[in-house]
């Protein structure tokens, strides 16, 4: 019972703290493309999760060298996402009604267009590094660490229905001049996040770093 509630709770608050690229993209999927389209983006996002949860549990070790060693990798996901947010940005909403066919290829393209985002962004590995470590320290048992896990990504997927169905609401309240710079203002968001993560690349951070690490460092020794 003590793991359900906790793995609830971590959910919890990590929907409500993890506010990145993805959150933007489900908000502008369901108030553009309505909610059936950002559950299968949402679900795409779920299984990248899934493929890191995994990757993360079973060669956490291999992966820490690989991401230390090779900056690329924050590049190439940053890269991405700009392009992402750029063509959101300049691209303008499409209200014409589409055929069935082209629905069905749209929501393969959603899905993978979710997984993609996800599973690019190399802070979503990182993270996901960090909370499957910490969780296998405090539940060292597979079934255990797996059921918890599995109760996190449940609650996530909840939570981001709420938020589907909630954007999907308020939809009626958004003339066609507000979806067009609502787009573009997700879009630009998409971009700023893509340049964070390319200079991350380029270690544009790490002297910021060793200056917090340094401040607390200080901060401890004169306690």
């Amino acid at each position: 019972m003590e793991l359900v509630t906790s793995a609830i709770l971590i959910g919890i608050i990590l929907s409500l703290i993890l506010i990145g690229p993805v959150f933007f993209m489900l908000l502008e999927t369901s108030v553009s493309r309505g909610w059936k389209a950002a559950i299968v983006l949402d679900l795409g996002v779920i299984t990248a999760d899934i493929l890191c949860i995994l990757i993360a549990y079973y060669g956490s070790k291999d992966l820490a060298v690989a991401i230390q060693n090779n900056p690329s990798i924050y590049i190439f996901g940053g890269f991405f996402i700009l392009i992402y947010g750029l063509i959101m940005f300049i691209s303008k909403p499409n209200f014409k009604m589409r055929n069935v066919n082209l629905i069905n290829q749209n929501y393969i393209k959603t899905f993978m267009n979710g997984f993609l985002l996800n599973i690019l962004n190399i802070g979503v590995i990182v993270f996901w590094f960090f909370i499957v470590s910490t969780i296998v320290i405090q539940y060292p048992k597979k079934e255990d660490t797996l059921m918890y896990m599995g109760i996190v990504l449940a609650t996530f997927f909840c939570i981001d229905l709420g938020k589907i169905f909630l954007a999907h609401k308020v939809k009626e309240s958004f003339t066609i001049r507000r979806i067009f710079w609502f787009k573009k203002t997700i879009g630009f968001i998409l971009m700023l996040f893509g340049i964070i993560v390319i200079m991350k690349g380029f270690g544009a951070f790490e002297k910021l770093d060793e200056r917090i690490e340094n401040s607390i460092q200080k901060g401890v020794s004169h306690e």
